[in-house]
């Protein structure tokens, strides 16, 4: 008999995360530009920086590349740090599971998909960071091993574990959450709803995730009907006919199912074939 879900153990990870190439290219480049936009800041020479911030005005008018150039600034140094922290756990798994073009193609779509949701729901502040596509990896992350324990700790004194199920919904709270009190708009809240929502289609579309509710019953009545239809009549009769039969002679025939009306035809079915067959 299977434990509660509540009870399930904790999926541990026995196996080393694989070269993270793609992960590599994305954190170094965000390493450049955080350090570039902080020089920039405490120099006072950030005015160039206001050329690559995302806004519906400025796209409007002509100037495309904002979508592209938005996701190396950010709002401040927690946005950064925190982006980098999710995007080397999350990503570094992910990566060598799902393939190196498959990875970098998501980070692409989720920001530029989410910039774009951003930019035209958001409260018309200007959009920055990576926030949308390490939305989508850890949303990706959460669909391919939910179950997995990832650690943190500080300074080796406060250790905390989390499954990826945990983070991601912690995110997509997060981001609700912003958006009703429509706080922290610069890192577009909106955006990260919608690279979580790509990250988790694409996971599924490669084949990772639990199945629907609706999934698992069409195959639980397909193996059901090919059971079914393996039983000889002795058999079907039963397993299958004799409980309803006592159902009937209990609470009489208008209790019966629409389920169970079948079952009883094809009963009817299997008895004339193997009288057939006999004959």
């Amino acid at each position: 008999m299977s434990s509660p879900r509540r009870q399930t153990s904790a999926y541990q990870r026995v196996w080393s995360p694989g070269r993270a190439s793609g992960v590599l290219v994305f954190f170094w480049t965000m390493i450049f530009w955080g350090t570039t936009q902080a020089v920039l800041s405490w120099s006072g020479a950030g005015q160039p920086l206001e050329l690559l911030k995302l806004d519906q005005r400025h796209f409007s008018e002509g100037e495309y590349w904002r979508l592209l150039s938005y996701q190396f600034l950010h709002a401040g140094p927690v946005h950064f740090f925190a982006n980098l922290l999710v995007l080397w756990y999350a990503g570094r798994e992910i990566e060598p599971i799902v393939g190196r073009v498959n990875f970098l193609w998501l980070c692409l779509l989720a920001n530029a998909c989410g910039g774009a949701v951003s930019m035209f729901a958001g409260s018309g502040a200007a959009v920055v960071g990576f926030s949308a596509a390490v939305a989508a990896v850890l949303a990706a992350y959460a669909t391919i091993m939910p179950e997995l324990e990832t650690g943190f700790s500080f300074l080796h004194i406060f250790p905390l574990r989390c499954r990826a199920k945990y983070l991601a919904a912690t995110m997509i709270v997060f981001a609700a959450a912003c958006m009703v009190t429509r706080t922290l708009a610069e890192i577009g809240p909106a955006g990260i709803l919608t690279g979580s929502l790509l990250g988790w289609v694409w996971a599924r579309r490669l084949g990772f995730g639990n199945p629907f509710w609706f999934q698992r019953r069409k195959f639980e009545r397909t193996q059901r009907e090919l059971r079914i239809q393996r039983m000889n009549a002795d058999d079907f009769m039963r397993m299958e006919i004799d409980p309803i039969l006592e159902k009937i002679s209990r609470d009489g025939i208008a209790c019966l199912s629409r389920a169970e009306r079948k079952v009883l035809e094809l009963g009817r079915e299997k008895l004339c074939s193997q009288v057939q067959n006999g004959d």
